[in-house]
């Protein structure tokens, strides 16, 4: 099976020549990195076991964000420091998503979109969980942004994990979530997300367009301002399994290596799992326009996927702190000892023998200075 690699060393420089000019240089970089990952142009160690004395070269990575071949190990520390934040209450998968009208100027203005998307979505939970018919508190919530189908069609949206409650305004309780029928947990109603959601978008877009995008506003259909938007909130357990869902998506892009069956004669194949039917399925493109909806999920440079509010936010470790002692959640003052020690990193095995005995000789430069 191909590697996305060796797609892009493939059809790159023509999907390059075709665009010229007019492709990003967002893009450019992801496919100049792509193509240098683990190889000779990147450099390397030289490692030698100490169990058979073997000698191996070791080629570094790219650290890409969109490199389906990097980012495994940051993605599992995330996933852990996440897992340590979470409390004993239910939790909540909350979505918010552009309608298709928005998506086409979406993507070509992503930078401004993707922040206005996330800060009037997060605005959106904080107005209506403050409100007190809803809930009356404060949320904490952790945000990662997505923007494609399983088949890389292009669809902004942003995931959030909520815990299912809230911190007082005299921030001296911990407000429950309600549940309704069958004991089911229930966070906030979604047709009033959807209308403050949809209204925010349409104020930002006004006010901010004219002096922060180049250019008039280009036209945008009259009943897309109208019609409900899409939010979408279920119960998500205690909020591991979504944690572990999103953490795949972190420090990677929307397509993995596995995925990609072949490359022949021009057309690229992928497989996918059909989000209603759970059926696999099989995706063929032309190499160019594989390579186009790959690359339109680049996200902006320097443009942050993951982000959290309120309680939850970096520089709010106090008010999580006050948060963990009204539900008697235990602190450590020292991290628990592990029960087993964590095993070797994957690339310090020795390709001869096995063992994890690698030890660095020395570091190779293939690289001009």
């Amino acid at each position: 099976m191909p590697e996305l690699a060796e797609i892009i060393r493939r059809h790159g420089p023509g999907y390059v020549a075709r665009w010229g000019t007019r492709l990003p240089g967002a893009h450019r970089r992801a496919l100049a990195a792509l193509t240098r990952c683990r190889t000779p142009a990147n450099g390397g160690h030289c490692y030698v076991c100490t169990q058979c004395g073997e000698t191996h070269l070791g080629w570094h990575s790219c650290n890409h964000r969109s490199c389906p071949q990097c980012g495994g190990a940051e993605a599992k520390a995330w996933l852990e420091r996440q897992c340590a934040k979470l409390l004993p209450v239910p939790y909540f998968l909350v979505t918010f998503t552009l309608p298709a009208e928005l998506r086409e100027v979406c993507r070509r203005h992503q930078d401004w979109f993707y922040r206005a998307l996330f800060e009037e979505s997060a605005a959106t939970l904080k107005a209506v969980a403050a409100e007190p018919q809803h809930l009356g508190a404060e949320l904490g919530f952790l945000g990662v942004l997505h923007t494609w189908t399983r088949q890389l069609a292009y669809h902004p949206h942003v995931h959030y994990i909520v815990p299912g409650g809230g911190l007082r305004a005299d921030r001296r309780k911990w407000r429950k979530c309600r549940r309704v029928k069958n004991n089911e947990p229930y966070l906030l109603p979604v047709r009033v997300l959807s209308a403050a959601f949809r209204d925010r978008i349409k104020a930002r877009v006004l006010a901010e367009w004219p002096e922060r995008c180049a250019g008039p506003l280009p036209e945008i259909p009259a009943e897309v301002w109208t019609r409900d938007w899409v939010v979408h909130s279920q119960h998500a357990g205690s909020g591991w399994a979504a944690l572990k869902y999103l953490s795949a998506y972190v420090f990677r892009t929307a397509l993995s290596n596995s995925r990609l069956l072949a490359d022949h004669d021009g057309r690229v194949t992928f497989a996918y799992t059909e989000s209603g039917s759970q059926q696999k399925k099989t995706c063929q493109l032309a190499a160019h326009e594989f390579l186009r909806r790959f690359l339109q999920h680049v996200l902006p440079q320097g443009f942050h996927k993951v982000r959290a509010f309120g309680w939850l936010h970096p520089l709010a470790v106090a008010r999580l702190r006050l948060v963990q002692s009204l539900l008697a959640v235990p602190l450590w003052l020292s991290p628990p000892a592990a029960a087993t020690p964590p095993p070797p990193p994957p690339h310090l095995r020795c390709p001869r023998c096995g063992q994890f005995t690698l030890a660095i000789m020395g570091y190779v430069r293939c690289r001009p200075p």
